[in-house]
């Protein structure tokens, strides 16, 4: 199998987060057009000796992390997932975001990755419950004869959550599927919402 796409960046804040209850998400948005999503997984490695041999180990995840990228994050993204804060003048007009230093806000991300084995094309959608974001930083270099595109970063860290009465914290969720149709109405499902009109 041969991993051939990155579809739809999708971030909604949470606005309740209770454990054993299922978490409550703002309005899904598009964070811009996707690049790349390299998912690292933090995973235990505590094995237990006896007569020289290893005869348990917890080989449970602990956490994720993501480093992300897209050619164009909204400042509605930035808003939304970053937590840059929107300064409006008179009248409603923004004319300004501040940076600070207060923590950004939980979110769940969604986003489909696109597969292809023997040529059939598959779409494979990733949600992850909750994660927060932060900003892998902002490039600006001088136009010169060859072209360098830079592209905007985020880095998101995950959190484990209850969500429902297994006694398990829950990562993300996946799950594979024949069109990006169905993918995304999909993730958009585990938000809470319906796919907007246009996609």
């Amino acid at each position: 199998m041969a991993y051939i796409g990155m579809r739809k960046p999708i971030f909604a804040p949470i606005t309740a987060r209770t454990d054993g209850a299922a978490i409550t998400y703002g309005t899904p948005l598009v964070l811009g057009t996707a690049v790349s999503a390299n998912l690292t997984f933090d995973v235990a490695d505590n094995p237990d000796y006896g007569d020289d041999v290893i005869i348990d180990n917890d080989k449970g995840m602990n956490g994720y992390s993501i480093t992300m990228e897209t050619n164009n994050i909204t400042p509605e993204g930035r808003a939304a997932c970053l937590g840059w804060k929107p300064v409006t003048g008179t009248g409603s007009s923004v004319t300004h975001y501040d940076v600070t230093d207060a923590a950004p806000p939980e979110g769940g991300l969604g986003y489909i990755r696109v597969s292809m084995f023997k040529g059939v094309r598959k779409y494979e959608a990733f949600f992850f419950h909750a994660l927060q974001c932060s900003s892998g930083g902002e490039n600006a270099s001088t136009k010169q004869r060859q072209t360098t595109w830079n592209h905007s970063t985020i880095n998101a860290s995950g959190i484990g959550v209850y969500i429902d009465n297994s006694g398990e914290a829950k990562y993300f969720k996946w799950m594979e599927f024949e069109s990006e149709v169905a993918a995304l109405s999909w993730i958009y499902s585990c938000f809470g919402a319906s796919v907007p009109a246009g996609g």
